[in-house]
């Protein structure tokens, strides 16, 4: 089996520690398979980069990849699958190499869902147990209680889940204990986990809750999806929290709850950016906390000689290919346009 992993400069090829040259996840493969690593040059063409793909068997692509030519759909060569460490594809790979009936796709599949979903976690508790009003109590040395605080606990709270997909999936399990009343909409998914209460409508799921968690993929179907009128819904003090896309919230209209202090939030991902501006009076709202979509990465206490979840997904179905067997996470058409 041969593999192919180009990247666009020397940077891109050595600045990844975790899927470059020097990765673990490298240093793996080299111990398995055939692989060529390749830069391209500046003003490369795409006739001439398809031309080289074809030579193998396997394109591994990531974030910064350099965009896979569409001739390739209808003209592969030896080229059979696509494997793709990270998540997102749609910058790189174009729908007519996912509907190709020649090329195989895949991405990382559920790799993310532990960190996102601890993401969300945290963020919950740090709202909902006013952790930013507690700190504040405890430097002002315990003196009075702060008039704003709505302290509360999952136990017996309605959540309100939009996304049952793998991130969901894990928040799932990690709030259960809490033993709440749990309510999903997602209308690709049949099955909800145990506990869960499948809704037919954001508005049936937003007039059930009290707290609010969003687990969607931003797509056409999703941006601008959770609207004024539906955040009306969510009770005084309602709590929502937001660790998927900024863009599939009303941001003025949640910034409108947030500022009359109807609302609470917990917002890691925001639109068009991520944070405010300095000057922004939102940086001084006290029943905000934002975190610049930087809750899910993992940090400390990482080995940085160790597989993580990405490059295990990533390995394991190298070898599923390599084996002639059914490859996990397959990015189809409809997976595909949901993707954020």
């Amino acid at each position: 089996m041969k593999i192919l992993k180009t990247y666009k400069s020397k940077y891109d090829m050595y600045d990844a520690p975790y899927y470059g040259t020097n990765s673990p996840l490298l240093k793996e493969i080299r111990k398995l398979y055939d692989i060529d690593e390749v830069i391209l040059e500046p003003d490369y063409k795409e006739e001439d980069y398809a031309e080289l793909i074809r030579k193998y068997d396997v394109l591994m692509t990531m974030w910064a990849s350099p965009h896979v030519p569409n001739e390739l759909a209808d003209n592969p060569g030896n080229l059979k699958y696509i494997c793709n460490i990270t998540g997102h594809v749609s910058g790189w790979i174009d729908a007519p190499i996912i509907e190709s009936p020649h090329i195989t796709v895949t991405n990382w599949g559920d790799a993310p869902a532990f960190g996102v979903a601890e993401g969300a976690f945290a963020l919950l508790h740090a709202v909902m147990k006013e952790i930013p009003l507690a700190i504040d109590h405890a430097k002002n040395n315990g003196v009075g209680a702060h008039p704003d605080r709505q302290m509360c606990s999952l136990h017996f709270t309605r959540i309100g889940i939009y996304g049952m997909g793998a991130i969901g999936r894990r928040f799932v399990e990690f709030i259960r204990p809490y033993m709440p009343e749990m309510y999903a909409y997602d209308p690709y998914v049949e099955n909800m986990p145990e506990g869960v209460t499948k809704v037919d409508s954001l508005e049936e799921l937003f007039s059930k809750s009290q707290i609010m968690v969003i687990h969607a993929a931003l797509c056409d179907e999703t941006a601008g999806s959770v609207t004024k009128e539906l955040l009306a819904m969510l009770p005084d003090g309602g709590i929502l929290i937001n660790t998927a896309r900024g863009k599939i919230i009303d941001q003025n209209a949640l910034m409108a709850e947030l500022k009359a202090g109807r609302l609470r939030a917990g917002l890691d991902v925001m639109y068009p950016t991520d944070w405010p501006e300095a000057g922004d009076e939102m940086r001084e709202l006290r029943n905000l906390i934002m975190t610049g979509h930087f809750i899910a990465d993992p940090i400390w206490g990482v080995d940085p000689e160790k597989l993580n979840f990405t490059a295990s997904n990533c390995l394991e179905n190298l070898k599923l290919f390599s084996e002639g067997k059914p490859l996990k996470f397959v990015m189809d058409p409809m997976r595909y346009n949901h993707s954020s």
